[in-house]
Order: structure tokens, then sequence, then C-alpha cells
């Protein structure tokens, strides 16, 4: 028990350090993670600082919950290193480390109301009664749990006993709070009440926290920063807007974003100021000369991969006069509410674009479609890094 105490106050005092100078929490060193001779997670370091809210974002099989399982001290690392503060935590049982988690299934008592569930863990740790009580008010109060703290469990819809299981978690004032895609099983409209809620609590309470998710909506909606996952590496870390607006490679722009990225194998024609985005010289435009200066200078044979969000594809009507147009036919189009989507073909290729809705085509309609060159990328069609905009260091 002593040791137990002694390594949470330490925790505690280094992420109150942190709330007034986003010092380093937790640190990743070169972390192997092997099942037999499976790696699960490859080469894994990074640093989370106190106070933030850092999802791990892939999916399924990249490692993130690997990594989380190692965090919490349910997994060892094959091998690198886990700081806590300035202590090596790799041989620190779970129960050592005071760490709260969150899972997908929620894990309550039924036959205990909410009062019971939420204090169970203080209990245990023979808190004296005063003091759960005064906890478990508090959280309940934070969690809007408070009208409730009598029922029992069954009595209590999914997204009160999913703030339950937080707050059953959170009473606990852990210095790490681990949370492995908590909202999955609940309904979209109940997930983004839960989402608005985690940012609510993370905001007041001011605890570290990671969560896992594949929902690439989900991490960009409460994310302080993003690290995205795959093959059990992380290839980009990030705030979210950084990694919508400049994806490393080509493999994270696909991932990144609500409708999926346009990709166009592009190439240099004449005397390399056009660019060719289509075979057969469907759609051949000018284009900004950095962005042609790059792919002169980083490809062998002028071609690059041209990435496009359907939001900076826009469209016109057949008779506008657009410099840089392609004509196209609108194949298909869903309403989204404020927006619409369509998809749009040149030839045999089919094109996305998102458009306000007061730009209402049909389908089978001639339109005009034209690049927004200030949002385009460009990657190396081989390694399929991006090679315009440069990306700046992670």
């Amino acid at each position: 028990m002593a040791t137990e105490v002694g390594n949470r106050t330490h925790l505690q005092d280094t992420n109150q350090r942190g709330l007034t100078g986003q010092s380093v929490a937790i640190q990743l060193r070169d972390i192997e993670k092997r099942f037999d001779s499976v790696p699960a997670v490859r080469g894994l370091s990074l640093e989370i600082n106190n106070g933030e809210l850092l999802v791990l974002l892939g999916p399924s099989g990249c490692g993130k919950t690997t990594t989380l399982n190692m965090l919490a001290g349910l997994e060892r690392p094959s091998s690198g290193q886990i700081l806590f503060g300035d202590r090596v935590v790799n041989d620190l049982p779970p129960e050592e480390r005071d760490i709260a988690m969150v899972f997908q299934s929620i894990a309550l008592y039924p036959h205990l109301n909410v009062r019971e569930n939420i204090g169970f863990a203080l209990r245990t740790q023979k808190v004296s009664k005063p003091i759960v009580a005064q906890r478990t008010a508090e959280v309940a109060a934070t969690l809007g749990l408070s009208a409730f703290l009598d029922r029992k469990i069954t009595q209590l819809s999914g997204g009160q006993r999913q703030r339950v299981a937080i707050a059953k978690a959170l009473v606990r004032r852990p210095a790490l709070f681990l949370l492995d895609e908590p909202f999955s099983s609940l309904d979209a409209e109940l997930r983004r009440q839960m989402r608005s809620e985690l940012i609510r609590i993370h905001r007041e309470v001011e605890t570290t926290m990671v969560f896992v998710t594949h929902d690439q909506e989900e991490a960009m909606a409460i994310a302080d920063r993003i690290g995205v996952m795959n093959e059990g590496q992380l290839v980009q870390l990030g705030p979210p807007l950084d990694l919508y607006q400049a994806p490393r490679n080509a493999w994270v722009a696909r991932f990144i974003g609500s409708h999926p990225i346009n990709f166009m194998q592009a190439t240099l024609t004449g005397d390399g100021n056009l660019l060719e985005l289509l075979p057969g010289g469907l759609w051949t435009v000018p284009a900004p000369g950095d962005l042609l200066a790059a792919i002169r200078s980083q490809t062998d044979d002028s071609t690059g991969l041209i990435g496009v969000r359907p939001e900076y594809l826009r469209l016109f009507p057949e008779d506008a006069s657009v410099a840089d147009g392609a004509k196209a036919e609108v194949y298909t189009r869903q309403i989204l509410g404020t927006d619409i989507l369509y998809e749009v073909r040149i030839g045999e290729t089919v094109l996305r674009a998102v458009t306000p809705i007061i730009d209402l085509y049909e389908s089978g309609q001639r339109v005009q479609l034209s690049v927004d060159w200030q949002h385009a990328f460009v990657f190396d069609p081989v390694s399929e890094q991006c090679i315009y905009p440069v990306p700046s260091e992670p």
C-alpha cells in the first residue's frame, strides 16, 4: 500500500505541474510489442503532455489498443521504455500506475445503484465514507448524474450507463485516464452527445486522457492531438486540423476526412507548365508554379499523385466560363443537410465534389469541374509521401 500511495502522489504532482506548462506526463521510447513472432507495435516513440486529450486513431489491428494496454500495465513491452514522469514503469503492475480505464463493454454492477457503482473503487481502497460520499457527489454533478444516484443500472439508458462508467473511473482522480472505444456500442445520436460530454469533462477535470478509436470523425471532434497508427507504427502525430490539411502521406489523406479524397495520376506536359490530370488529354490545366516545381524536382518521370478533397473540387454550370474546367456529368448525388455530395464522371473516371445545397444539379446533368489549387496535395507516386506542400516535421 505504501508503494501505491507513493507512486500516486508522484504522478499527481507531475500532472499538476503540467496544467500550467504542458510538460510531458508520459513517454514511450522505441516501444516494440510482439506476440510470438508477430509484431503488434513497432518502434513507437511518443510523448503525451500533461492534461491533454490524445487520441490514438487507426484501423482494426493497427496496434492502438495494444499500446493502450501497455500504458495500463495489462501488456508488457517486448522492448523499449514507458515512463510516467521520470519513472520507468515497464514492470509496474496496473494497480500501482494511478490509471483508470473505460472499455467498450460497460463494466457496471447491475445489483448496485448508481451511487454504489461510482463509489465502489473507493470503498475497496478503504477510503472513509464521508470522502466517498463527497467525491461521488462531485463526479455525479460533473457528469449530470445527480438525479440518478439512487437508480439501479437496469433503469438507465445506454448513454447514462456510459456516463456512470466514466464517473466510476473519474472518482478515483487518476493521473491517467484511458478510454478504449467507449462509445462504439452507442447509437449515432448518443455518440455525439457523449463526445460533447467528454470534451466538457476533460476541460473541467484537467486529467491526462488517452482515447482509442477507429472512427476518424470521433477523433477529429474530441482530440487535442491525434496519433494516427497503421500496421503497428505511428504514421503521423498532430492537432486534428494539421492532419486534415497537411497529411504526411497518401494513406493519412485517405484515412482522415468525412468523404474519400480524390486522387488523380498527373503528368507534366509540353514545356512542363501544364498538368494532365486524366489520361487521354481529358483534363489538362495550368497549376501553381511551386506545385509544378515540386513534381519536376522530386519525381523521375514528371508524374505525381494529385490529391484533392471533395470540398475543393468546384462544380459550375456547363455553359459557365471556367478557364481550367473539365466537362463532366453528374453521376449520383447525396443530400447531406446543408451540403450535397456529388459523384461526377469524366470519361471513365469518377470524382467526388461537395457543394453547398444551393448549388443544385440533377443526375445526368452536364457540368464543369475545377480544382481549388490552394488546397491540393501532391504525393510521390511510388512512396506516396507528400511532396507538396512540404509537410512540417512531427
